[in-house]
């Protein structure tokens, strides 16, 4: 088979579209940095409200508003926001990838190469182990009291039986 060169058409619509490529390439990486940036700033507004209605309100969109109506303690421990009330921040398919953005923005630049995780992603997996931490205790704890009721009715029913 042999090959023909390009039309003098084919060559003048190559080069057309390659002009507006390089036209829009430009647009694109302006519009992903803008996204990049309100994402984060979504994502930091969402975690200022959770942790501000926690310590503050009785509730909030997340978790509904059923202690408003109930006295608040004074002595409130900080509140610490899990991927799971990130309602907003994780209806977005791109949020990773902003995050990380940003935070190479902030230091300076991807430049880092001994740093092997972005701040966000550090932050992210302290999130999750705290978490993790979080539920692995409150499963221990509800283990004992399990066993603690049964001991109780064993007891009550060996204090039952006897005359």
């Amino acid at each position: 088979m042999t090959e023909s060169a390009p039309s003098a058409e084919d060559r003048s619509r190559y080069d057309t579209i390659k002009k507006e490529l390089l036209v829009a390439l430009p647009k694109k990486r302006a519009v992903d940095k803008q996204l990049a940036q309100i994402e984060a700033q979504i994502h930091t507004l969402e975690a200022t409200y959770l942790n501000e209605t926690a310590q503050h309100s009785g509730g909030n969109i997340i978790h509904g508003f059923e202690g408003y109506l109930k006295n608040q303690t004074t002595g409130r421990r900080k509140y610490e926001v899990n991927d799971q009330d990130r309602l907003f921040s994780n209806s977005s398919l791109t949020l990773a990838k902003s995050l990380e953005l940003v935070g190479d923005s902030e230091d300076g630049g991807p430049n880092d190469e001994n740093q092997e995780l972005s701040v966000a992603q550090q932050k992210r997996l302290r999130d999750k182990e705290y978490q993790r931490k979080k539920r692995a205790s409150a499963s221990m704890r509800s283990t004992e009291s399990q066993d603690h009721r049964g001991r109780l009715m064993i007891a009550i029913c060996i204090t039952a039986a006897t005359p």
